[in-house]
């Protein structure tokens, strides 16, 4: 190859690279405008959306459901309207990245955004069950303490104890099947989880009534006696 070709072929390449440049470029700039103008609403929405749920008392809520204290224990100090605006600006950003991978022609970014985003009504769901769940557990775990109080039940604790994790179970189990974690392993897990309650309550019951039953068996002992 001589020279004259050598640039010729140097010339050829830069052309074709710059060609590929200027043809990117408009691309590049129109995308990067939509991932702005969707941070931009995102965060309007987010602040709307936290504002709103703060001013509709939903940390009370959450309170009683003990979600903020497991929230604590994870040091999130953010209260529930907070995550669940951030939540909401991250989706609006996530939308309007799946039109900015389109206008750049990244399929593979574009189906992955995708995903993501058809996967999030699940997981709102799953949030809002959990939130309203944990708070019917605690509510109903105190009612079944207070009525074992009121029979003279010795093991009122363990009854409140069961019952809210026998919700609480119920709530996990629900949340996978919802967020699509495959049949077979959930079965498994609800019968542990059913054994283990089971296996709870019956300790509990035969430590409570152990008394009783010296008591029943002392009494047809002396019958016997006599």
């Amino acid at each position: 190859m001589t020279i004259d070709q050598w640039g010729t072929e140097s010339r050829d390449t830069v052309q074709l690279v710059w060609d590929r440049i200027v043809d990117f470029t408009p691309n590049l700039i129109g995308a990067v405008v939509i991932v702005l103008v969707g941070a931009i609403i995102g965060m309007v929405l987010g602040y709307v959306v936290t504002r709103i749920l703060q001013a509709a008392k939903l940390q009370s809520l959450s309170d009683q459901s003990k979600l903020t204290d497991v929230l604590k224990r994870a040091n999130v100090n953010s209260d529930i309207a907070e995550i669940s605006g951030s939540f909401v600006k991250w989706v609006v950003v996530l939308a309007f990245l799946i039109p900015a991978s389109a206008v750049l022609r990244i399929e593979g970014v574009r189906d992955f955004f995708e995903g993501i985003f058809l996967y999030v009504p699940r997981v709102l769901a799953v949030g809002v069950l959990i939130l309203f769940g944990t708070a019917v557990a605690n509510l109903m775990a105190k009612l079944a303490r207070a009525t074992a109080d009121s029979l003279g039940s010795t093991t009122a604790g363990t009854v409140e104890f069961v019952t809210r994790w026998a919700f609480y179970s119920s709530i996990v189990i629900t949340s996978m099947f919802a967020l699509g974690v495959p049949r077979e392993f959930t079965v498994i897990l609800f019968i542990g989880v059913v054994s283990a309650l089971a296996l709870a309550l019956g300790l509990s019951l035969g430590m409570g009534a152990k008394d009783h039953m010296n008591d029943l068996i002392k009494k047809v002992r002396d019958e016997f006696k006599k």
